[in-house]
């Protein structure tokens, strides 16, 4: 019989696989991000996302990641989180709208 620390340490261990990491990651799904351009302007007010010269929309569902300048990266929770002035990969859904975008890059520069 299994006491009832047993049963929660046994709940805890079956819990942890199930949780699935994040479906839009760019290095989970590099192909969804095949877009690049330079982004030169981000307007949080109107959602008007400026990359390359080409206006594009961007909405609450876009999905953001922004390098860390370190190799890694984090999820941003706004449109106002994404720097500007940055190289960036994204995707459109079919009505033109920005899906999810990434701001910067993984590689870090070679220590001379």
């Amino acid at each position: 019989m299994i006491g009832a620390v047993g049963a929660w340490l046994l709940a805890g261990a079956c819990v942890a696989p199930l949780q699935a990491a994040e479906p839009l990651h760019p290095l989970a799904n590099p192909s969804l991000y095949e877009q690049q351009g330079h982004l030169s302007r981000v307007n949080t007010a109107t959602g008007a996302v400026t990359i390359s010269g080409k206006v594009y929309r961007a909405n609450a569902r876009t999905i953001v990641f922004i390098a860390d300048g370190k190799g890694g990266m984090r999820k941003g929770l706004t449109l106002a989180d994404i720097p500007e002035n940055v190289e960036v990969s994204f995707a459109t859904g079919a009505d033109g709208t920005i899906t999810q975008i990434f701001a910067g890059s993984l590689l870090l520069p070679v220590p001379r």
